[in-house]
C-alpha cells in the first residue's frame, strides 16, 4: 500500500465516482519501489463492487483522461501507474487545520470548542521517524515477490537462497527498512547481468544491414533429449544414492538448456558446455 499514491488518488477530481473508487483501490495496491500497480480485473471488480465490464470501461476512460498509465503485457496482469504522481505537491497542506464543528452547544451538548485535525502528511513522516530497520534474515518471499521475479525470467527461491548465503557471509547483520525493495533490487541487478539475446541477420538482409532480433528456442527433439539425460540421472541416482543421490533435477535442466541456447552455462561456479555437464554425469549423448 502507498500513502502517498492514496492521498495523491484522494485529491483527484475525477468526476466520477465509480472510477474514483477503482482509482483508489489502485492507488492501495500501488507499490512506490515499482512505481507500479498490477491487480487483476477481477480484483478491482470484486472489492469496487462493479463488474468487470464497468472496471474495463472505467480503466479505458481513466487512460483516456491521463489519470492513469496502462501497460498491457501478453498473457499477463497489465501495469498501471500515475504519470503526474511525482509532481504531486503535498506542501500546501498545512500539518495541522482548525476547524469549527458548527454545532449549536445548548442544543446538543456537543462542544463547541476548535477541533484540531492532523494532516496526513505529517502523520506519515512521524512514523518513518520512528520505523526501525528490519534484519534481513527476516526476509519471507511473498507471492508478490515471485511474481516479480518470474515477470523478469528468474527464480524466486534460487534468488532468496543467493541473499541468504551473501547475508551469511556477512554475518547475518544486514538491517534494511524494507525487505521487498531490497529483494526487488537484487532481482533488477540479477536481470541485468542476464545473457543478451542474440542477433540473426536473414541472409536476403544481410546487404541493408537489417538485423532481425530472435530469441533461440529449442527444437522438441533437444527437449526430449534433454528430459531423457534427466531421466538417466534420476535411474542413477536409484542405483548410486552415493553419487547421483543430491541431484537438483531442476537446476541441471536449466543448466542443460542454457548450455544448448549460449553455448555455456554455469553449474555451481563451473563454466561447461552441453558436452561437460554429460561427461560430469556419464551420460549417453544420444538416446
Amino acid at each position: 500500500m502507498s500513502i502517498k499514491a492514496i492521498n495523491y488518488v484522494i485529491d483527484l477530481e475525477i468526476g466520477d465516482p465509480t472510477s474514483k473508487l477503482i482509482m483508489i483501490n489502485l492507488a492501495n495496491l500501488y507499490n512506490d519501489a515499482t512505481e507500479y500497480a498490477y491487480p487483476s480485473q477481477e480484483l478491482l471488480a470484486k472489492r469496487s463492487e462493479c463488474s468487470i465490464r464497468t472496471v474495463q470501461r472505467k480503466l479505458d476512460n481513466l487512460n483516456k483522461s491521463g489519470f492513469i498509465k496502462v501497460h498491457f503485457r501478453p498473457n499477463k496482469t497489465s501495469l498501471y501507474s500515475f504519470p503526474k504522481i511525482n509532481g504531486y505537491d503535498t506542501a500546501d497542506v498545512s500539518d495541522c487545520h482548525i476547524q469549527k464543528n458548527g454545532y449549536d452547544k445548548s442544543a446538543n451538548g456537543y462542544d463547541t470548542s476548535d477541533v484540531r485535525t492532523i494532516n496526513n502528511i505529517h502523520y506519515i513522516n512521524n512514523n518513518k521517524k520512528k520505523k526501525k530497520d528490519i534484519l534481513l534474515t527476516e526476509l519471507v518471499l511473498t507471492d508478490e515477490l515471485k511474481k516479480y521475479a518470474t515477470d523478469r525470467e528468474l527464480d524466486a527461491e534460487e534468488i532468496l537462497e543467493d541473499i541468504k548465503l551473501w547475508n551469511e557471509q556477512n554475518g547475518n547483520k544486514k538491517k534494511y527498512a524494507s525487505l521487498d525493495a531490497f529483494f526487488m533490487n537484487w532481482c533488477r541487478k540479477e536481470a541485468r547481468r542476464k545473457p543478451k539475446t542474440p542477433l540473426r541477420v536473414q541472409s536476403h538482409q544481410k546487404d541493408d544491414k537489417v538485423a532481425v532480433r530472435a530469441e533461440k528456442v529449442l527444437s522438441q527433439p533437444q527437449k526430449d533429449l534433454i528430459e531423457s539425460w534427466i531421466e538417466q540421472v534420476h535411474n542413477k541416482s536409484k542405483t548410486n544414492p552415493s553419487e547421483y543421490g543430491g541431484v537438483n533435477y531442476d537446476k541441471l535442466r536449466d543448466a542443460l538448456t542454457t548450455s544448448m541456447k549460449f553455448q555455456f552455462a554455469n553449474w555451481y561456479g563451473e563454466t561447461l558446455t552441453t558436452r561437460q555437464i554429460c561427461d560430469k554425469f556419464n551420460l549417453n549423448k544420444k538416446v
